[in-house]
């Protein structure tokens, strides 16, 4: 356990608090942590998807407007549910594991508080991609190949399955940026 699985695990609160804006910055301290631990052609490959997961759904956005779904007067409740679950974990991880910090499973936690919380399909995405990166970070530190391999798969099916999703559901930057200027010229 590295001071970087720590920060990963704070870092995943901000992606329950903010989205997709934290997810590029969780990957790469998600990258960082497994390199500090584990076998080192996995610690490579994990780092390598922990990358991958974290900076495409912002490339892939970036092309898009952002999602306007409202999500309503509860929008601390999500944060605070994930810190106290993050809180239960460490304390039922300290009886069991003898110390030992379970950073994967309080950002797989953080990763399913934002899913079930929040309403936006962006939301939704971002907490998917969390929950990816914690079983990868698991998996990871504790060297299990069959793990990091489910979970390398799953963050690889939602990370095209949201971009897919993006480009049907959310208009495009440009066609927005070409009817304003019609507009303005009319």
């Amino acid at each position: 356990m590295t001071l970087a699985a720590v920060l990963a695990a704070l870092l995943a609160l901000g992606v329950v608090a903010r989205g997709m804006g934290f997810l590029p910055v969780l990957g790469l301290v998600d990258a960082v942590a497994m390199l500090a631990s584990g076998t080192p052609p996995l610690t490579q490959s994990g780092a390598g998807v922990a990358l991958l997961l974290g900076i495409a759904p912002g490339l892939v956005l970036s092309r898009y407007q952002a999602d306007a779904t409202p999500e309503g007067q509860q929008a601390a409740l999500p944060s605070f549910l994930a810190l106290a679950l993050m809180v239960l974990l460490l304390l039922a991880g300290s009886r069991v594991q003898g110390g030992q910090f379970p950073a994967g499973l309080c950002i797989v936690a953080a990763g399913l508080v934002s899913v079930a919380c929040r309403r936006g399909m962006v939301w939704q995405w971002a907490g998917l991609l969390t929950c990816a990166q914690g079983v990868l970070l698991s998996a990871v530190m504790a060297g299990q190949v069959m793990a990091f391999g489910a979970g390398a798969l799953g963050g690889l099916v939602v990370l095209v399955l949201g971009a897919l999703c993006a480009q049907r559901v959310l208009p495009r930057r440009a066609r927005a940026l070409k009817g304003e200027k019609r507009r303005n010229e009319v």
